[in-house]
């Protein structure tokens, strides 16, 4: 019996054969995988697989940013565990994507408090290392966009639940407009009316003082000034826009012509009420010469009213206005406001013509008070609150009108509740004819929730605990017998 010839696995020319194709193999794939990287830097392309991932950019931040002529500074003072950390991250990343001309900086104030406070001082802004936010400098110029200021928050459940869900992130509209503001040669002036008890830009004690909503509007690269009408004073011919908040005592006749003359040569006019002052002061009926009616009333609405806070109304903005347009689904928080309005017309009526930005909801009421404390209710159903125009001019560009039945709103301690902020914001863009910055529109905000007892959780963690390394373990070590019966 011959023994079995033995073979070997591989011939010297089997092998010298395997050799050549797998070299030519792994020359292939280098070849590949080069044309594949040369394809990519020539054409260059994201895909979004998430919607709550998608940083892609406005056609007009990439216009902002592929016009840049200056090295524009962006440091985000983030903790890093904070919700809004990521998205503001990402959005950054993009913009610095885009253009060369912006560099990125990220610094964690609670792990680098020393870096915090260095970069703050060297932009020459308050050191407030505690507070999460994102500083864009350029040419000296340096504005703050506050952690607070980036998400619009939805407050339709907030009365039962006590909790506010964010609903939309509002970055590129801030970070844009900020490399706008910094970036300008030229600063816009805003005057702040005073002289009859109007809030004040620069109380920063009070609660009622406008110096948050005065940091919204420098934040915007806007020179603010105190614009008093008395005497010889006179508006400046530079003044773009007048903000009267809250007037307690009357206007003269000089001082409302002055009013007229810069409205009707197309100056915007951004007048505020509060039911502290329900005196005639002249700007009523001055505005009613612009189609707008000032009710001298108190506007109360049970359907709406915030749960142990009585005249605190949550009130939800319309659609059909370049200004209510990007938060459309957040309220706005008012105090005891006055209507600055008719009701809404019934089908087949004239529309008013005035546009109406939100309202109460149909259990409104607005009631005047009288003696004894009595109550004689003048409107009842959908009472405007907050109201705009387009005012045609003859011989001068139109004048942009906002009048609210609230002043209280943007104070000091009310301008972070609901959308307040954002609304102060987008009404200044409109009236200042930044209907650009309009444009970029909030992103939303997808959420995952998950509800779970604490049995589930009980259960979930003895799945991963024991029951996938055990599993893991059972198979591996069945593998392993039957290899060893095999051998």
């Amino acid at each position: 019996m011959s023994n079995p010839q033995q073979l070997a696995s591989f011939s010297p020319t089997v092998r010298r054969v395997i050799s050549r194709r797998v070299v030519l193999a792994a020359v292939m794939a280098a070849v590949c995988v080069m044309l594949a990287n040369l394809l990519a830097l020539r054409n260059p392309a994201q895909l979004v697989l998430a919607r709550s991932a998608d940083h892609s950019l406005s056609p007009l931040t990439k216009n902002v940013l592929g016009a840049l002529t200056n090295d524009v500074r962006a440091v985000v003072l983030f903790d890093r565990q904070a919700d809004l950390f990521e998205p503001v991250k990402n959005l950054l990343i993009e913009y610095e994507r885009i253009s060369p001309r912006l560099k990125l900086e990220l610094v964690d104030p609670t792990r680098d408090s020393a870096r915090a406070e260095a970069v703050q001082a060297e932009l020459r802004l308050p050191i407030r290392s505690a507070e999460n936010r994102v500083i864009i400098a350029a040419n000296n110029a340096a504005k703050a966009i506050n952690e607070s200021e980036l998400s619009i928050l939805d407050l339709s459940e907030f009365m039962d639940t006590r909790e506010a869900r964010r609903t939309h992130f509002s970055g590129e509209r801030l970070f844009t407009s900020a490399i706008v503001a910094v970036t300008g040669d030229r600063q816009t002036k805003v005057g702040f009316v005073t002289g009859h008890g109007e809030h004040k830009a620069s109380d920063n004690g009070g609660q009622w003082g406008y110096s948050k909503f005065a940091n919204v509007l420098q934040q915007k690269g806007l020179l603010l000034q105190e614009t008093p009408l008395g005497g010889t004073n006179s508006i400046p011919t530079d003044c773009r826009l007048l903000i009267v908040a809250g007037p307690r005592t009357p206007y003269d006749a000089g001082e409302l012509a002055k009013l007229r003359e810069f409205v009707d040569t197309g100056g915007s006019l951004f007048a505020l009420f509060n039911f502290r002052s329900l005196r005639p002061t002249g700007l009523e009926k001055f505005l009613a010469d612009y189609d707008f009616e000032i009710g001298f009333n108190e506007v109360s609405d049970l359907k709406n009213e915030q749960s142990g806070q009585g005249g605190l109304l949550l009130v939800d903005v319309l659609d059909g206005h370049p200004v209510t347009k990007p938060i459309l689904g957040s309220r706005l928080q008012m105090i005891i406001p006055r209507s600055v309005g008719l009701p809404e017309p019934e089908e087949g009526d004239e529309p008013p013509p005035v546009t109406i930005l939100a309202h109460s909801s149909d259990d409104g009421k607005a009631g005047r008070r009288i003696r004894d404390n009595q109550v004689i209710v003048e409107m009842e159903g959908k009472v405007p609150l907050i109201a705009a125009k387009l005012h045609a001019n003859d011989e001068h560009p139109p004048a942009r009108i906002v009048v609210a039945g609230d002043s209280l709103f943007l104070g000091n301690s009310a301008i972070e509740a609901g959308a307040n902020r954002d609304f102060a914001g987008l009404a200044v863009n409109w009236l200042l004819e930044r209907d650009h910055l309009l444009a970029i529109a909030p992103r939303d905000v997808t959420e995952y929730r998950i509800s779970l007892t604490r049995a589930e959780m009980i259960s979930i963690t003895w799945l991963l605990l024991l029951v996938l390394p055990g599993g893991t373990l059972g198979l591996g070590l069945l593998w392993w017998r039957r290899q060893m019966k095999r051998a």
